[in-house]
């Protein structure tokens, strides 16, 4: 028996629109597929605006005359260091411009154009994890 067959019109570079002829499965995962590379796409929108609406990284980097200065500070705050790097990259990257760079969660969520309640929501949520991590 014959799987049943779904059309899918393809536009190319030259304006030309074509058909093809596939199952339902196949046309299932090229939609799925197409779905996660929109998704991904968004996603990598929000990150190059970020580093579009930061001008200066210098700028916001804690500076440090002596290397010694700097290891010893990366020693008292490796178990902090252990705990931000077990948070998802979302959680990490808001956490440190609010808590580091001293963004407002308006202005963050200006930067990676979400609704500031959002921003606000993954502070708090990574905050929580952070402390279960450092409590432990």
């Amino acid at each position: 028996m014959d799987n049943p067959k779904a059309g899918i019109i393809y536009k190319l570079a030259d304006g030309k629109r074509i058909r093809i002829d596939v199952t339902i499965e196949v046309k299932e995962l090229l939609e799925q597929s197409d779905r996660q590379i929109r998704s991904q796409r968004r996603k990598d929108r929000r990150y190059l605006d970020f580093f579009g609406g930061v001008d200066d990284l210098e700028a916001i980097a804690p500076q440090h005359e002596d290397t010694t200065d700097l290891v010893s500070e990366m020693e008292s705050n490796a178990e902090l260091y252990a705990a931000l790097e077990k948070l998802s990259e979302i959680h990490r990257r808001r956490l440190c411009l609010h808590h580091f760079c001293g963004l407002t969660c308006l202005e963050i969520a200006k930067i990676e154009k979400v609704h500031h309640s959002t921003v606000s929501r993954s502070l708090r949520k990574a905050l929580k994890v952070l402390k279960r991590y450092l409590s432990e």
